[in-house]
């Protein structure tokens, strides 16, 4: 996934486009596999089946790739709040239309009635547990030592040290009991431990706590200076490229319900962005000199690399940008099911396009216990960043959007 990631970065910066490599390569793996099926059935699917074991591990540990976007939140700006507004609108007119191509797929009540013989397991095994435990304390006391010696490898056994124990409270967090974790995420959870350690380090170590913020993302992967946080944001673009393969797995369904997809794709663009820009006007985000929050938090719906293209596009702060992006994924992995269940929505497309449109990578991540959901929710996501950005590139469309949300 990675050197697929690298190859289609290099082929975009050779032919002088800007676009995210991660939804690149997306793009290109699921077509690439479509074509080999085209050509030889066997060789798609052997294609699939070789990459599948890897995409399963970099889905099951998506979640953790975003905790540097929550650690980093100390860095960023006071902007207030931001409330999702084209949530049920979306998932609604794809309910209707889904009425009309009705396809016969397993609804998660279905799915609920045939799981409830075998009790629910734990997310994550004792032994997995036991061994992120090891490892923090290993790298902890190598990495104390270290410092104190002023050794050129206190550097890379801190990042080391920091990796474990990222991995060891999101594993913590997601094994506390079910009615907690389905009100805090394991990601707020982790996050929240690991900015209590980066502050118990700046006391033992005698430095600034925003120094050692700083040190878990340096944007550089070379090895002596990487930050663990460089290192989690790195595996974000090959775990967004193995949405291709969930994609693969349900392309009969994908290509059945083609009108419901485009259509959630432009509810999910224009009237999110449109929808926010509406609502953070209404509610005065910012006050008088709230201009910038404004125009920042309108991509919040979008994954990272493109919300990031468009704030600048709209004149916004990229930091704050990028927090609102992650702090909404968060609520939409944490409440968009149960949101769903509500509304009595089990249809597992309608879940699917409404979570990834509304929730990003983190949206999809906590849907993939859903097979039928899942690759609907990845396509979304891919499709909803794709049509913004293209949306706000059109000068009249980025000027209609930045007077809906600050008036000028």
């Amino acid at each position: 996934m990675a050197l697929i990631e690298k190859g289609v970065k290099e082929g975009l910066k050779a032919a002088n486009v800007k676009f995210p490599a991660q939804l690149g390569g997306c793009i290109f793996l699921f077509s690439f596999m479509m074509l080999a099926e085209k050509i030889n059935p066997e060789l798609g699917n052997a294609i699939f089946e070789a990459l599948s074991p890897g995409a399963g591990i970099l889905a099951k540990w998506l979640p953790v790739f975003f905790v540097p976007g929550l650690a980093l939140l100390p860095l960023s700006p006071k902007i207030g709040t931001s409330v999702d507004v084209s949530f049920v609108s979306g998932e609604m007119l794809v309910l209707a239309l889904r009425f009309r191509t009705p396809v016969k797929v397993a609804s998660v009540a279905q799915t609920k009635k045939t799981a409830t013989a075998t009790p629910a397991k734990k997310p994550f095994s004792d032994a997995t547990m036991g061994f992120f435990i090891k490892g923090t304390f290993i790298t902890a006391v190598l990495s104390l030592l270290a410092t104190k010696m002023n050794n050129d490898f206190s550097s890379p056994l801190q990042t080391a040290f920091l990796g474990f124990f990222t991995f060891a409270a999101y594993v913590w967090g997601a094994r506390l009991p079910t009615g907690f974790v389905k009100v805090i995420h394991p990601l707020v959870t982790s996050s929240i431990l690991v900015l209590g350690l980066m502050q118990a380090l700046a006391r033992i170590n005698g430095q600034d706590f925003l120094d050692v913020v700083r040190s878990y993302k340096v944007g550089s992967l070379y090895p002596m200076k990487a930050g663990a946080g460089d290192i989690l944001l790195y595996l974000l673009g090959p775990s967004v490229v193995s949405f291709a393969i969930s994609m693969y797995s349900r392309r009969d369904l994908l290509k059945s319900n083609l009108l419901v997809v485009l259509t959630a794709m432009f509810v999910s663009s224009a009237g999110g962005l449109f929808g926010t820009a509406a609502f953070v006007r209404l509610i005065n985000l910012g006050g008088r000199g709230g201009r910038m929050v404004r125009l920042s938090v309108l991509a919040r719906n979008i994954t990272t690399a493109l919300s990031m293209a468009l704030t600048a596009m709209l004149g916004g702060d990229i930091s704050v940008a990028a927090s609102v992006v992650v702090l909404t994924g968060i609520i939409g992995a944490t409440y968009g099911k149960a949101l769903l269940a509500l509304l009595n929505i089990s249809d597992p497309i309608v879940r699917g396009l409404a979570i990834g449109s509304s929730s990003q990578g983190l949206g999809v991540a906590a849907i993939s216990d859903e097979p039928d959901a899942f690759p609907f929710a990845a396509i979304s996501m891919v499709l909803t960043a794709i049509s913004a950005t293209t949306l706000v590139s059109i000068p009249a469309v980025r000027a209609a959007l930045i007077r809906t949300a600050v008036g000028n």
